[in-house]
C-alpha cells in the first residue's frame, strides 16, 4: 500500500490544481456515498420498506408517470413513453421487488461511491435513479445530478484515492487519465504553467 500512496502523492505534486480537485472530489464522494448508503439503510431499518407489507415506492412511481405524461417537450425516441409503459405495466405490479431494488441499489451505490469502486458504472446507475426521483418531484436530486455528471467527466480524479485508483496502480495504469493514451483528464486538469522535459507539470 505504501507504493500506492507514494504514487498518489506524486500525482498530487504535479499540479496544485490537480491536488485541489482530487481532494474536493474525494471529500464530496465520501459525503455523497454516505448519503446514498444512509438513504437505503434508513428505508430498510427505520421506514421498514422490506417488512411493512406496503408498496412504499408506488407513490413515487405514480408521481413520476404523472409528471412525464404531462410534459410537453419533444421525445423523438419515445423514451418517455417507454418508461411510462414499463412503470404502468411492470413496476407497479412488482411492488415488493421494486422496493427491494430501491433499497439494495441505494445501499450498494453508497458503498461503491464511498470506496471509489466501479465508479463510472456506479455513477451511471446513480444518475438513472436520480432522474426517476427528480421526475417524481424530489427537487433535492438536482445537486446529485450535477455532481454525478462532473464526476463522469473526470472519474479518475474522483476515484484516485479509492479502490479504482488502487486497481489502476496495481495494473500499472495511469492514475489520472487512460493508460497508454495522453490524459484527457490527466495530470493537467487545467494547464497552469509549462511542462518539464520529462512531461511533468511545472507550476
Amino acid at each position: 500500500m505504501g507504493g500506492y500512496f507514494n504514487a498518489v502523492a506524486t500525482e498530487l505534486k504535479k499540479s496544485w490544481w490537480n491536488a485541489v480537485v482530487v481532494v474536493v472530489f474525494t471529500i464530496s464522494r465520501l459525503i455523497f456515498g454516505w448519503d446514498w448508503f444512509n438513504a437505503g439503510w434508513s428505508k430498510m431499518t427505520v421506514e421498514h420498506w422490506l417488512s411493512d407489507g406496503k408498496f412504499n415506492s408506488g407513490g413515487l412511481i405514480q408521481g413520476m408517470v404523472a409528471a412525464i405524461q404531462h410534459s410537453h417537450g419533444p421525445d423523438p425516441l419515445h423514451l418517455n413513453d417507454l418508461l411510462v409503459w414499463f412503470s404502468n405495466n411492470i413496476f407497479l405490479h412488482m411492488g415488493g421487488l421494486v422496493d427491494f431494488l430501491v433499497v439494495a441499489l441505494e445501499i450498494l451505490i453508497g458503498l461503491f461511491i464511498f470506496f471509489g469502486f466501479g465508479f463510472v458504472w456506479t455513477i451511471a446507475v446513480a444518475i438513472f435513479l436520480n432522474l426517476q426521483y427528480a421526475a417524481a418531484g424530489a427537487a433535492n436530486n438536482f445537486g446529485y445530478l450535477v455532481t454525478d455528471i462532473i464526476w463522469l467527466k473526470f472519474p479518475s480524479y474522483a476515484s484516485l484515492i479509492g479502490v479504482d485508483g488502487y486497481i489502476r496502480y496495481r495494473k500499472g495504469q495511469k492514475l489520472l487519465g487512460v493508460a497508454g493514451k495522453p490524459s484527457t483528464e490527466g495530470a493537467t486538469f487545467m494547464n497552469y504553467g509549462t511542462s518539464n522535459k520529462d512531461g511533468s507539470a511545472k507550476i
